[in-house]
């Protein structure tokens, strides 16, 4: 089997290689393997390699935190009957079995099956960026169609699906992205306002989009400066969203500043949660996306051979929606 494997830790280019006789694995009691069709790659990846991530796996390991394939076997638990779906889900990462190799592992209660119209570079992009985006707008900040939602890193994977879920769901988008041609592509998903960060200032454009309000909503997967600044243009009884720290930093929030503006600071990721919990998020996403109001937008696709370039693209700050592996 060949697998893209990190086996010190370091920057991408000096840590990740082709590994053209990686042992075979099988699946655990409630795993099933996955002959992958397509990975999906994002940030985390990146810090995974730099050992500056809270679930960076034992070296060695296979980067990928999600995938797309077809189940090819099964643990002793598991109904056979699902060998030859065709499915997406979080990887077995963690276990050093990520998607960008042949092969995957996935646990059972977590494999989702597809629709055939689903493509293998749209359905490598879902999982993780729309169920973080669920889980920080729907089950955490519990937005409505009275909210505006400030999105930082709204062309990135998890902030693109931040920004078409919120509209799904009737809220107003206000996007923040870096340049003219993320910016583009941000009115391009939908949202209804975008703040280039390179020549505006987050704090005042919110204000002065919402009334001297404020976003009554922020998704930040960035921290650091745009952090602070869209804490500050946060509304009063707000509710901040924590996804993660794309610029290096987390956002430097202190907690009388929650306590004067009445703000929730909540933190979203897609662990912890039940299968059961993440089944039904998964059928609202997919009732969304059925509808034509999820679409995984401005996939970049490399081919297997070119898994180092996927990643050090990521690392490189390059990326408009997800970076996508085919593999099989």
């Amino acid at each position: 089997m060949r697998a893209w494997k990190v086996s010190s830790f370091g920057e991408p280019m000096d840590v990740l290689a082709l590994d053209e006789n990686c042992a075979s694995i099988e699946p655990g009691s409630s795993q099933v393997k996955v002959k992958v069709e397509v990975a999906g790659l994002g940030l985390p990846d990146v810090f995974m390699c730099r050992d500056n991530y809270p679930l960076t796996p034992e070296l060695p390991f296979v980067p990928s935190q999600e995938a797309v394939g077809e189940v090819v076997a099964v643990g002793e638990n598991v109904d056979p009957a699902i060998i030859g779906t065709r499915v997406l889900g979080p990887t077995l990462f963690r276990e050093q079995k990520g998607g960008l190799a042949e092969a995957c592992l996935m646990s059972a209660d977590m494999a989702f099956a597809i629709p055939d119209e689903m493509t293998g570079e749209e359905a490598a992009g879902f999982y993780i960026p729309y169920q973080t985006a669920w889980i920080g707008l729907v089950r955490r900040a519990n937005i409505t169609a009275e909210d505006t939602v400030l999105v930082l890193g709204a062309s990135g994977s998890s902030g693109c699906a931040a920004v078409q879920l919120a509209k799904a769901k009737g809220a107003k988008v206000i996007a923040v992205a870096g340049g003219p041609d993320k910016s583009k592509f941000c009115m391009s998903i939908g949202a209804d306002a975008v703040i280039d960060h390179r020549s505006e200032d987050i704090t005042a454009v919110t204000k002065s989009l919402t009334n001297g309000k404020g976003a009554s909503v922020v998704f930040d997967p960035v921290g650091g400066r745009a952090g602070r600044a869209a804490f500050k243009a946060t509304a009063f009884e707000g509710r901040y969203v924590v996804i993660g720290y794309a610029s290096g930093e987390w956002v430097n929030i202190t907690l009388p500043e929650t306590l004067m503006k009445n703000i929730s600071l909540v933190g979203a990721m897609p662990v912890g949660y039940s299968a059961e919990f993440m089944h039904d998020a998964h059928k609202d996403l997919m009732r969304h996306w059925q509808r034509g109001e999820l679409k995984v937008i401005g996939n970049q696709v490399f081919d297997f051979e070119d898994g180092l370039k996927a990643i050090q693209h990521i690392a490189a700050g390059k990326v408009e929606g997800k970076v996508v592996v085919r593999i099989n």
